[in-house]
This record gives C-alpha cells, structure tokens and sequence, in this order.
C-alpha cells in the first residue's frame, strides 16, 4: 500500500517572485529612467578637439596652436543612451514614450546625472529622442541623445567628501578650510582635468598671495572674487586673522 502525503501550504506575498528593477540609468530634469526603463546601451566618446594648426611651406608636418597656456580645448560631447520599455498594451507604451518626450525636451541646459559615473553630473540638454514601437515583442524602444560640456563636475566642491561619492581610483582628502591668525602658506590641489575657478569665504580681513597676486579680502569683497585653482599644486599664502574656504568643483574628462 502506498501512502501519499499531501501538503497545504498557504501563498503569501513573499512566495510571489518580484519582477525586478533596472539598477542602470540616468537622471536629469526630474526625470529617472529606471524607475520604468531599461538601458540597454551607453555611448559617451571622448570630445573632438578644437584644433588650430598652420602649414609653413617646405616644413614638415605643421604647426599646431591648439593649446593656449597648455591647455587642449574641446567641443561639447555628445552622450547617447539606448532605452527599452515591455508592455503589452499599446497605450501604455504611447504614453511612456509622450512622458519621456515631455520631461526631456522642454527644458535646456541641466543636471545630467548617470549610474556609471555616480560621484559626477554633466552639463547637458536633451538633443534629441528617437523611438520605435513593437506591436509583435510588445516593446519600446528609444535612443536619447544629450549634448554636454565636454568635462563632468563632482557632485560636490572639493574637501565635502561623501562617502557614497569617493572614486578611490582619482580621489584625494584634502582642506579647503582654514583659520588664520599670523601669517601660514597652505596647498590646495586639483586633481582634475583643467585649470577651475574658486569662489571664496571669508570671515574677518584675510590678506591672499596666490599667483603673484595679492588679495585683500574681507567678507563684502570675498563675495566679489575668485582665484583660479591650476592643475596639481596650488600654493596659498594667508595672512590676517578670521577664517577662509576655498569652494570649487573638479572638472574630469571622463
């Protein structure tokens, strides 16, 4: 005889498999795409570079003035994603595609953030969106182009360090900070890309030589300047009595 045992178990929610979300895309004007789409495909090349050069007759090669102060210049970039969106009713996948238009194309330059490249937000404005509608696969497809200023910005000026920010591979933990009481030299550095300006805090009267330039600052006339921070080591000497912070964002050729 054979007995066979027949077990009830009662279906909860939890036992339901959960569809899950995309963990990869973009956010600029209020708007998230993984809160409905997936990203299938990102294109971001480097910049072209503003290139000025001359040829000198019975010279080789030619000449090349295209950096100006060491510095290369570039025009702005172009950062394409590739979205996909199932839904089985048409409708759906019509208003998903007038939501997307609508919250990309009206506005002009904003925060264009990414799931790459977290720690940084670029410049950009929405060029110019693409879509293709399957009725077979039930599917929605559409390419999203933003024109951007060639470098990304950290998300937040140099010393703020958030964790959630840190790029271990390019990061430093440095001040930006100080109490001055007499007379100290401090460094500052940018590791970024290209030479940034920085606007300035000050509380008291704060004398500042940076550059060859001599700045005498108080809190009124702080609110007025801004220093250039040069790639790598800035050397800043402070004098007088109060407090300084030096406030600028990176900009990173990523």
């Amino acid at each position: 005889m054979v007995i066979i045992t027949v077990q009830f178990v009662e279906v909860t929610e939890n036992l339901i498999p959960e569809v899950p979300k995309p963990d990869e895309g973009f956010n600029f004007n209020g708007f998230s795409s993984g809160d409905r789409w997936w990203l299938t495909e990102r294109t971001a090349p480097a910049p072209s570079e503003q290139e000025i050069t001359e040829k000198v007759p019975y010279s080789q090669g030619e000449l090349d003035f295209s950096m100006l102060g060491g510095e290369r210049f570039f025009d702005t970039r172009e950062i394409t994603y590739k979205l996909l969106i199932y839904d089985r009713y048409y409708n759906a996948r019509k208003e998903a595609e007038q939501e997307l238009k609508r919250m990309l194309m009206q506005t002009g330059y904003g925060q264009l953030s990414d799931t790459h490249d977290s720690a940084y937000y670029w410049k950009a404005k929405c060029e110019s969106i693409e879509v293709e509608d399957s009725s077979e696969g039930h599917s929605l497809t559409a390419t999203v182009k933003f024109k951007a200023y060639p470098f990304a910005y950290t998300n937040h000026d140099e010393g703020e360090d958030y964790w959630d920010d840190v790029v271990f591979n390019h990061w430093i933990w440095q001040t930006t900070q100080f109490v001055v009481n007499g007379s100290q030299t401090v460094t500052i550095k940018n590791i970024g890309s290209r030479p940034v300006l920085s606007t300035i805090d000050v509380t008291d009267s704060v004398t500042v030589v940076v550059g060859g330039q001599t700045l005498n600052l108080t809190a009124d006339s702080a609110m007025r300047t801004e220093i250039v921070m040069e790639m790598g080591d800035n050397e800043i000497q402070l004098s007088g009595s109060g407090s300084i912070h030096f406030k600028f964002k990176r900009e990173e050729l990523i």
